[in-house]
């Protein structure tokens, strides 16, 4: 296997944890929605809602913070596609 450049090792660590961070704040996200959580009090479990809370609130911050980086990281590309829908190049 060929080594990976320095930027691909970054791009690609950005995006495993924007990955993980979103996996993380859309489940909490769909715990928290009503119909489950009227489904789990019928079912009388019982989860630690705070700690749900806490873990949603931190992913949604950690996923920001990553989708920022990972903008900042693709922003030539996203410069060059952008001048190129709007007909400047």
């Amino acid at each position: 296997m060929a080594p990976l450049s320095r930027t691909v090792m970054k791009k690609y660590l950005v995006d495993v944890g924007l990955g993980i961070s979103f996996f993380v704040c859309f489940t909490t996200g769909m715990l928290k929605l009503p119909g489950p959580v009227m489904l789990l009090e019928r079912a009388a479990i019982d989860l630690p809602w705070e700690r749900i809370d806490l873990l949603h609130d931190g992913s949604g911050v950690v996923m920001g913070l990553f989708a920022l980086v990972h903008l900042a990281l693709n922003r030539k590309w996203l410069v060059s596609v952008t001048r190129k829908l709007l007909g400047r190049e």
